[in-house]
């Protein structure tokens, strides 16, 4: 990124309004698509009782129902977005315009959030993630580089993920554990890499999968020494990997 001095700060309001607006789709998004895999009347999570616009968007942000107020996660995830788009206004991105850039953001926010409460990414969501990563792809690179990235970034992580089941069922071998997982990876994982390479095109996949690998092990490395120093770990317990498939992008795209 490198800082736009020409911007007048009077802008920031405005634009600070507009990640407000961002955030606020990208919580309706991850709400309403794990349990309807569809666009509909926003809904209380807690009793799923359908909530007014006004309510579920600005005041009270409570359930007329059952009382639930909305989650913390409704107001981290705008804020961080107001924080986000604004930064990107001031201090463009390299290879993304600010529009693009914007909807990318509200793409990988809705894919990370989903990801890290539900332990999934949506098959929906991987489709018009095809359509977005290729449409920008063919834009930036032309389509040879980027249907090449799509594919090298799809089979590398099908590999990993065929890898992981290996390990985990050699692990699980003799353990009759229902509650032991089966796979390393979800499938949602492989299509996600997929959709990131036509966005980020050949060869850039490979460091953007390569950025992805180190940082979960990273995580993963001192989420193993937290669990084990409070004496909670378990071998059930899941590390969502699509946020830092995103990430790998985001660096790379922005930075």
């Amino acid at each position: 990124m490198r800082p736009c001095y020409n911007t007048p700060m009077w802008t920031i309001l405005p634009i600070a309004l507009l990640g407000w607006i961002f955030g606020a789709v990208a919580n309706y998004l991850s709400d309403v698509l794990p349990s309807k895999r569809r666009i509909t009347q926003p809904l209380c999570l807690a009793c799923g009782a359908s909530q007014s616009l006004i309510n579920y968007l600005i005041f009270p942000r409570t359930c007329q129902q059952c009382g639930k107020r909305r989650s913390l996660r409704t107001w981290v995830v705008e804020v961080i977005y107001v924080l986000a788009i604004t930064g990107i206004w001031f201090f463009p991105a390299d290879h993304v315009n600010f529009w693009i850039g914007s909807l990318l953001l509200l793409y990988f926010g809705v894919v990370s959030i989903i990801d890290l409460e539900h332990r999934v990414i949506l098959h929906p969501v991987s489709v018009v993630g095809v359509i977005i990563g290729a449409a920008i792809g063919i834009s930036r690179h032309g389509i040879d580089r980027t249907i090449n990235g799509g594919i090298v970034g799809f089979v590398i992580m099908l590999l990993l993920y065929y890898l992981g089941i290996f390990v985990v069922r050699i692990r699980n071998r003799g353990n009759n554990d229902p509650t032991l997982p089966e796979e390393a990876l979800g499938f949602g994982d492989v299509n996600l890499s997929g959709v990131l390479g036509l966005l980020l095109g050949w060869p850039a996949i490979l460091v953007g999968i390569t950025i992805t690998i180190f940082s979960a092990g990273a995580f993963s490395f001192v989420y193993l020494l937290v669990t084990l120093a409070a004496k909670r770990y378990h071998p059930t317990l899941a590390i969502p990997y699509g946020p830092f498939l995103v990430l790998g992008a985001i660096i790379l795209l922005y930075f």
